[in-house]
């Protein structure tokens, strides 16, 4: 089923546009790793709402996590009645629209997806950052220095 109080919320969380204020108390990708944890071992709060898990169990011995980098909401919906995946998903689980997380990145979701931490206590917002501690630029994600070709430091 389609929570369609997850939808709800976010059309709500418009801002100026085609922007969404992101939902970090709520709906939020940020709350993924606190519900699985939480589906794991029956500890800590649920993450998200009740309602992403309406008729489901909240404990499972063992979770499955599709993370589809750039497969927003936009892409799922008009493709939902076309796949039988997303159609047996939708039909025995149950899909909220969650929003993402501020900076919407790639290395800001997979680090927080690892650590449950979120951009603002990771300090990792962008795939190349300084490093103030070491005077040089860093590549967050593949954890070395980032130095151009032909030079010793960037």
């Amino acid at each position: 089923m389609l929570n369609a109080a997850s939808l709800a919320a976010v059309d709500a969380a418009g801002w100026r546009g085609p922007f969404i204020r992101p939902l970090n108390a709520s709906y939020s990708f940020g709350n993924l790793p606190h519900a699985i944890q939480h589906l794991l071992t029956g500890e800590g709060d649920l993450g998200l709402p009740a309602d992403c898990f309406a008729g489901q169990p909240t404990r499972a011995d063992a979770v499955i996590l599709l993370f589809i980098d750039g497969f927003g909401w936009r892409f799922l919906e008009p493709r939902l009645a076309h796949y039988p995946a997303l159609q047996r998903l939708a039909q025995s689980g149950v899909v909220s629209k969650l929003t993402s997380l501020f900076p919407s990145t790639t290395s800001a979701h997979v680090t927080c997806i690892h650590t449950g931490l979120p951009p603002a206590q990771s300090g990792v917002y962008e795939w190349f950052q300084y490093e103030p501690s070491l005077d040089r630029m860093i590549g967050t994600l593949m954890f070395n220095l980032a130095v151009r070709r032909n030079a010793t430091r960037c």
